[in-house]
């Protein structure tokens, strides 16, 4: 899909997203602790490589922190260690008076696996303290990845849940009155708006716990966004005109972070539509073309749905599926504003180009 690009090396660039934490700090403090419990595992048989993780190694620690680790392990000492023959405990402990939270990895799994993009995110950015042979560097190199299909699937669950729970399921909420239910899901919505915040920054969504605080320090932000967002946040009361001051201002919002990522000629589509318009101005501009054909670019069962589906035959030819662009219909369609299309088709029926072949 033309819609996004993939994103790589995001660990290496020179500024990152990052909180802004107003506890007393204990970072050069635990920092050092974290060296020393490395520096003694290093020297253990099997162990590939170390790296501080967590709030350490994003450059912050405070009285509520504790020291994160990843040991990367050969698979045989990893079986041993998992069942409780290592030199530390795993996972969260209290240990020599230090609180730890250290996890054992297979290095070998961890090569085969698919990381998922909070799994990219906190690894983005580990400061590697033991790797010998460089094995560590490398992984973290070839998982650096933001891929288009990553993006395209997080931009669906981020628009989807703005467009559908903030906006949408609110404003029936309002209808059927009840402000409560309509509060609640505005709440939920938010993590959706700080996705799509993330996503317009090309970075790696964070842990829900980090993704506010972390949301401060992005490169581009919309105008006034911790002054917007803490009025979103805030409920004064549970009522109709509560809750349409919250909706407004959540919506305001999304569009400008949606606007970010698609342009300001696609603010008020819906993410659907703007695939669907490719889609469809893909056939205009290929017509007639074979099922197999489209398939290679988009999602096949998108012919079955409107308004695709309304513009399009399909034929058998030789043996393979065709499709033709009925453009006899659209035109009549289009003389009549469309309607018997979907209200919220229409604005990008309308910028669909005619010129083909």
């Amino acid at each position: 899909m033309e819609l996004f690009k993939q994103s790589i090396g995001l660990r290496k660039r020179k500024e990152r997203p990052h909180g802004e934490i107003s506890s007393k700090g204990k970072y050069e403090e635990m920092l050092e602790e974290a060296k020393k419990i490395a520096n003694e595992l290093a020297s253990e048989k099997g162990v590939i490589g170390i790296t501080l993780c967590g709030g350490l190694s994003r450059g912050y620690a405070d009285e509520l922190s504790e020291i994160d680790l990843n040991v990367y392990l050969e698979d045989h000492v990893y079986n041993e260690w998992i069942i409780g023959m290592g030199p530390v405990p795993h996972a969260d402990a209290l240990w020599k008076g230090n609180y730890l939270d250290i996890d054992f990895l297979s290095f070998e799994k961890e090569k085969k696996e698919d990381w998922g993009l909070i799994k990219k995110w906190d690894i983005s950015y580990n400061v590697i303290l033991f790797d010998p042979d460089g094995k560590i560097e490398e992984l973290f190199h070839e998982k650096d990845i933001f891929s288009s299909e990553e993006k395209l699937q997080s931009v669906s669950e981020y628009f989807g849940k703005c467009m559908y729970i903030g906006d949408l399921v609110i404003q029936q909420w309002i209808k059927r009155g009840d402000p409560l239910a309509a509060n609640q899901l505005i709440n939920s919505a938010i993590s959706g708006l700080i996705g799509l915040l993330f996503l317009a920054n090309e970075e790696f969504p964070p842990h829900e716990k980090w993704a506010l605080n972390y949301s401060y320090s992005l490169k581009w932000l919309p105008k006034y966004w911790k002054k917007r967002i803490s009025e979103i946040i805030l409920t004064k009361e549970i009522s109709i005109k509560e809750t349409k001051r919250r909706h407004n201002l959540f919506v305001d919002l999304y569009k400008d972070c949606w606007e970010k990522i698609v342009g300001k000629e696609s603010r008020d589509l819906e993410f659907i539509d703007i695939m669907s318009q490719k889609e469809l101005q893909f056939i205009i501009n290929n017509s007639p073309i074979s099922v197999d054909k489209f398939a290679e670019r988009f999602d096949i069962k998108h012919l079955s749905y409107e308004p695709i589906y309304k513009f399009i035959n399909i034929t058998l030819q030789n043996g393979n599926k065709i499709i033709l662009f009925n453009k006899e219909e659209f035109i009549k369609e289009r003389k009549a504003n469309y309607p018997d299309v979907l209200d919220w088709s229409k604005s990008f029926l309308k910028k669909l180009k005619l010129d083909y072949k």
